[in-house]
């Protein structure tokens, strides 16, 4: 009885070894194919800093983070990346140098880049009505290898985070003195309004202006040294005295007299930006502000309401 009990369990033993020794010899194949199964490079980025602010467009750069945890390296040809907001395409660029990530390693790339006005006042216009001062960023980027890796051509990236929302200062031009223009004056006057709608106060720093008055080009021009501050979502009335040569001033009272109000005006604003908001610091501003002088005299009854 004792010899028939010791048997089946030395079988059952011998086939427990046969199952072990084979699946260890199958993880081993696995990996052995693929060194790096479940490594799996990744990036991230954020705003560094913004450069330069146009009535169309924003100059600024990012950093981007490629982490590569493989054990050899990655050397990408180029590549491409997308930026939305809120499910918005803000930036669409393309990055054109040799990008080299050292196994085990992670590299930072400053990407200069430009984003589209329009498209991300539409989306800080209706974060604006929700009352909500961040929004979803969704970055994709396709990396072109000098090499084939693992039979791919290209690597695939995509990285989502939750950072705070861009608001650009505004500069509107309020008021124009026509009064004292038709008076053939020297002196004029002309009101800017500085607005803010950030979660932080800004500093608009010795602004310089060029004003063009229907043909007649640089009617106005100068600047003026100082500081004002806005705070938080908030707005300021800025006034700039202006000094008007009076030959442009004659020049300019004959096309007055057949156009009056309707006369187009032409406004080239420039100034530092300067905030506690590193993103936003010393950036510079430059805005072209058009219409005709009774979209002011409009603006001014509104305000008046």
């Amino acid at each position: 009885m004792t010899r028939r009990s010791k048997t089946p369990t030395g079988l059952l033993i011998f086939i427990a070894i046969l199952i072990l020794g084979g699946l260890g010899f199958y993880f081993y194949k696995s990996k052995s194919e693929n060194p790096v199964s479940g490594l799996n490079p990744r990036i991230e980025f954020a705003i560094s800093k913004i450069s330069h602010i146009t009535d169309n467009k924003m100059d600024l750069s990012l950093k981007l983070l490629v982490h590569n945890p493989l054990p050899v390296g990655i050397t990408a040809k180029n590549f491409r990346y997308t930026v939305d907001l809120d499910g918005v395409r803000i930036i669409e660029s393309d990055y054109a140098d040799r990008l080299q990530i050292k196994s085990d390693d992670s590299t930072v790339v400053d990407l200069p880049t430009q984003i589209n006005i329009k498209n991300l006042a539409d989306v800080s216009e209706h974060k604006g009505k929700e009352g909500t001062d961040s929004a979803d960023y969704h970055l994709t980027a396709v990396l072109n290898l000098e090499k084939p890796f693992l039979g791919k051509d290209t690597l695939h990236f995509e990285f989502d985070k939750r950072l705070p929302l861009i608001r650009l200062p505004k500069v509107e031009m309020e008021e124009f003195d026509m009064e004292k223009f038709r008076l053939t004056k020297s002196e004029l006057l002309i009101r800017m309004k500085l607005i803010n709608p950030n979660a932080f106060s800004v500093e608009f720093q010795n602004p310089s202006y060029v004003f063009d008055l229907g043909s007649q080009e640089n009617l106005a021009e100068g600047s003026v040294k100082g500081v004002t501050k806005v705070r938080a979502k908030s707005t300021e009335i800025y006034e700039i005295p202006v000094e008007v040569d009076m030959g442009k001033t004659l020049k300019t009272a004959g096309q007055l007299v057949f156009k009056g109000k309707s006369l187009p005006f032409k406004m080239r604003f420039k100034c530092r930006v300067v905030s506690e908001n590193e993103m936003m610091q010393n950036s510079e501003m430059d805005l072209i502000m058009e219409g005709e002088l009774k979209d002011l005299e409009k603006l001014k009854e509104n305000l008046e309401k």
